[in-house]
């Protein structure tokens, strides 16, 4: 999927940000091989992931951040990383969870911190992948 978007936007770097990912090297390294040839790829705890994105970096714009879950999107913002936009792709169903666009699906709580987040300015569009149909997360939460 990352090769995709890569195609769509000309990214510097891929930035993971997960406490899970970050304490497992087999699964960085999965990652890194998932990544188009020569694109740097590094993953960082939540917390680590605050320390860098808080602070002014030169390529902020051009860096593709990835996280795995509503959750960390709102660690990240309560943390101090400023964004005004956040992209939500591939969530996959799973106990607990509705559908709501696509292959989109969030639990009671994701729902709340996306409207939290929705409330407190930041654009949230569900799109999974470049090119295909997305939804304002505003049209959801009218």
């Amino acid at each position: 999927m990352v090769a995709v978007w890569c195609k769509h936007q000309p990214f510097s770097r891929i930035l993971i940000v997960d406490d899970g990912v970050a304490a497992d090297p087999f699964m960085q390294e999965v990652l890194r091989l998932a990544a188009p040839p020569g694109l740097p790829v590094e993953v960082l705890s939540v917390a680590e992931g605050i320390r860098a994105l808080s602070a002014d970096f030169p390529d902020r714009r051009t860096t593709m951040v990835l996280l795995k879950s509503p959750h960390t999107a709102k660690q990240l913002y309560d943390g101090g990383v400023e964004y005004r936009a956040l992209n939500i792709g591939g969530i996959g169903n799973a106990p607990g969870r509705k559908n709501i666009f696509k292959n989109i699906a969030v639990s009671e709580e994701e729902m709340r911190i996306l409207k939290s987040l929705h409330d407190q300015g930041v654009t949230i569009t569900l799109l999974t992948v470049p090119g295909e149909k997305s939804k304002a997360f505003a049209d959801l939460v009218r």
